[in-house]
């Protein structure tokens, strides 16, 4: 059912958002349009052109510190397309947004696996985690996630415009969930292999976005919350993680600190900042309302007093909006989908009261 669901959640996010003036173009010719433009324009942008142009739109030009996800990506968008325009069985249109939906939607449902899995570990490993709730069976765990995370991928794919950044987010989330089973998977059976595949993750997790540099100090901090104590050669690792990313952007690190290129003191067009809460009270407002203020309802509901476990994800559910709150617009639903993920499993770990063992 799950599967289903995501891999025709981008389908219906296009249907949703953009079937509109149907009488000139369908939902399908504007997104074959869309994604030939994306193609264009990673393909032929100034992504490798490492200058930054102040006269354009703020925060645009960051992407450049992405180059390396953003010419992976383009790849399978290519092939969709080829494909889609090369066969003459059906609308060449239809085909590529399906494919798309297809190729998204993987991502998605193996993002939910991964979160279930996590879940298992806290419930089955009773020599590292224990609950002290008994009125939620340990085995509705599927039922739980399911339902969980089925409002929200369809919160901020179809309740609300998820805005830009999405593939962005989908990747970041996927490589944050994986990362935290492994290292969850290390902790309680010291495989080494675990670690290592940590390890990498956390080196890609930056060429993503720049907050993925936080999947790398999520070991340290866990040790810390877990043993009430500070490991201080965990420290090296977001120095180890972030040397891929030096290598391929060593060279535009002179505008990280110029106005308008990773953050923002200036207005932006059509966008939603902090800036607009004088002069438009009311859309700020509403933007902090649906992209903040609503995901912290369930940490407050299920919010557990003197639980360690809880406390660890809270932490960078808290990281992840404050970050998201100066380096982001307020509008784009889409980045909350890393913290919407650990608010998951952080309300899961708060209904069962899970806590680490050594800890209760």
């Amino acid at each position: 059912m799950m599967l289903f669901i995501c891999l025709n959640l981008t389908r219906e996010h296009w249907q949703n958002f953009f079937n509109y003036e149907i009488e000139k173009e369908n939902f399908y010719s504007k997104f074959s349009k869309n994604l030939d433009r994306e193609i264009l324009r990673i393909n032929e942008s100034e992504l490798l052109n490492r200058d930054f142009e102040k006269q354009e739109t703020p925060l645009e030009q960051r992407e450049k510190s992405r180059w390396v996800f953003l010419k992976l990506l383009v790849k399978p968008m290519e092939l969709i397309q080829n494909f889609s325009k090369n066969q003459n069985k059906l609308p060449a249109e239809k085909i590529s947004l399906y494919l798309y939906s297809f190729y998204i939607g993987i991502f998605f449902f193996i993002n939910f696996i991964i979160i279930h899995r996590i879940l298992l570990l806290f419930d089955n490993d009773t020599k590292k985690f224990e609950s002290t709730d008994i009125t939620f069976q340990k085995q509705k765990s599927v039922i739980f996630v399911f339902f969980a995370y089925l409002l929200l991928i369809m919160y901020i794919n179809l309740g609300h415009f998820r805005g830009g950044e999405d593939n962005f987010s989908i990747a970041e989330s996927l490589l944050l969930t994986a990362g935290i089973f492994f290292i969850i998977q290390f902790d309680l059976y010291k495989n080494r292999t675990y670690f290592f595949l940590y390890i990498i993750l956390s080196m890609l997790a930056p060429l993503v976005r720049e907050s993925g540099i936080f999947l790398s100090g999520f070991y340290l901090v866990y040790y810390y919350f877990k043993y009430n104590k500070i490991n201080f050669k965990l420290i090296f690792i977001p120095f180890i993680a972030i040397i891929p990313y030096v290598i391929a952007n060593y060279d535009i690190f002179k505008f990280y600190l110029e106005d308008g290129f990773i953050l923002s003191t200036e207005s932006i067009d059509s966008q939603t900042t902090w800036h607009d809460l004088g002069n438009n009270f009311l859309g700020t407002v509403h933007a902090i309302f649906y992209n903040f203020v609503i995901f912290f309802i369930p940490i407050i509901i299920f919010f557990r007093i003197k639980n360690q476990l809880q406390m660890l994800f809270l932490f960078f559910i808290i990281l992840y909006f404050f970050l998201l709150s100066f380096a982001s617009v307020l509008d784009h639903v889409s980045t909350r989908f890393m913290p919407g993920c650990l608010i998951i499993i952080y309300s899961y770990i708060g209904i069962r009261n899970i806590n680490f063992k050594n800890n209760l």
